[in-house]
């Protein structure tokens, strides 16, 4: 048996740490590059979202480098998250491909915990008492890598805007996590957080810069990885800007630990408390909290918004057309980028651009 898995920003150290730490053998597939998506989109229906085709992408790639069991996240409706294993499963076969699936659930419950329940009792027959045995280490390992990941990179947002040579941010971060990475024991790892912050913080700065504050709102997967968003994040950091966000691997995990909406963390229910000025029912994935969030934002002073979606995402396309009104009754600055793979070169950093030379009016003229 050798697992593998999509990349979702830094999501691949914490799934790596816990297979590492149980003892069960697995792939992380190649860095999402070019050739991730030219593979998704060539076995894609072209009106499918960008995050199915780099998905796809990623596993076709990781089944060709000898991995034989997915392990894949699920969701709820509306968003085509949640049907993606049943329509990649399909193309999969059509492609002579040969796989176990594993699906994570959106919701812990014992009906989606049932719907594993073949897979879960087949790949049980391949792991040794030490693997079962280790596999709660390796799920604290991992949620430790993943709260460490996090940490850098909202260390990295912070400094970015303040960097004096363009790109050393960027350089120091990757190499951060390249330390959590290979930490195999919890004092190494905590002597890894320790360094790379150490790193980001000792970094040329000019604190004299006052950066623009943005919020990076919008669908999980265009917000949390910088292939398919094509790295907003950095340039909008290497423009000036200081970038914040609250869709973060380690929030969808408590997220779906969460028996209802009552219980979800404080901030997510301030967010859907803010959409029903316009939205009277949950519309379902990132629609609600989009809304809520930018309408927050604004009251807590932030400069602008940039609002990131899939071409072709229900819950966004809802999202963008409120978030237009949203804007103009909150007087807050809110670009709406709509990603795909026919995405022209530079087009991301023009825009990126225009909005930040907008926001540096809209300061001026205060």
């Amino acid at each position: 048996m050798k697992v593998t898995f999509p990349h979702l920003g830094s999501m691949h150290i914490f799934c790596k740490a816990i297979a590492e730490t149980a003892g069960i053998p697995y792939i992380v597939p190649p860095e999402t590059s070019r050739k991730t998506l030219t593979l998704g989109v060539l076995h894609s229906n072209e009106c499918i979202c960008l995050p199915f085709k780099m998905i796809l992408g990623n596993f076709i790639e990781a089944l060709q480098m000898g991995a034989d069991t997915i392990v894949m996240v699920g969701s709820g409706p509306p968003c085509r998250l949640g049907l993606y294993d049943l329509v990649q499963k399909v193309i999969l076969e059509d492609m002579g491909l040969h796989y176990r699936w594993l699906t994570i659930p959106p919701r812990l419950t014992w009906q989606a915990i049932w719907k594993n329940h073949e897979e879960t009792k087949e790949l049980r027959k391949e792991l040794s008492a030490r693997n079962i045995f280790l596999f709660p280490y390796g799920l604290w390992m991992g949620w430790k890598k993943m709260m460490a990941c996090e940490a850098l990179e909202q260390l990295a947002m912070k400094v970015r805007p303040i960097e004096i040579k363009r790109g050393e941010t960027q350089k120091r971060l990757k190499k951060a996590l390249s330390w959590v990475d290979e930490a195999k024991t919890p004092r190494v790892l905590e002597e890894a957080i320790q360094k790379g912050k150490a790193l980001l913080q000792e970094m040329e700065q000019d604190r004299s810069r006052i950066p623009f504050k943005v919020a990076i709102i919008g669908e999980l997967y265009t917000v949390m990885d910088p292939h398919i968003n094509r790295g907003v994040e950095q340039k909008l950091g290497e423009l000036g800007v200081e970038v914040t966000r609250t869709s973060w691997f380690s929030t969808h995990i408590m997220r779906s630990l969460r028996k209802n909406k009552a219980d979800q963390t404080s901030e997510r229910t301030r967010f859907f408390e803010a959409s029903k000025a316009y939205l009277g029912y949950d519309v379902g994935a990132e629609c609600n909290v989009s809304v809520g969030e930018a309408i927050l934002r604004s009251k807590e002073g932030y400069d602008g918004v940039v609002h990131l979606m899939p071409f072709a995402c229900m819950p966004e396309t809802t999202a963008s057309g409120i978030l237009t009104k949203v804007g103009k009754d909150w007087d807050i600055p809110i670009l709406t980028l709509i990603l795909d793979e026919q995405e022209i070169e530079g087009r991301i950093q023009t825009l990126l651009e225009a909005f930040v030379e907008m926001l540096e009016w809209k300061r001026r003229a205060a």
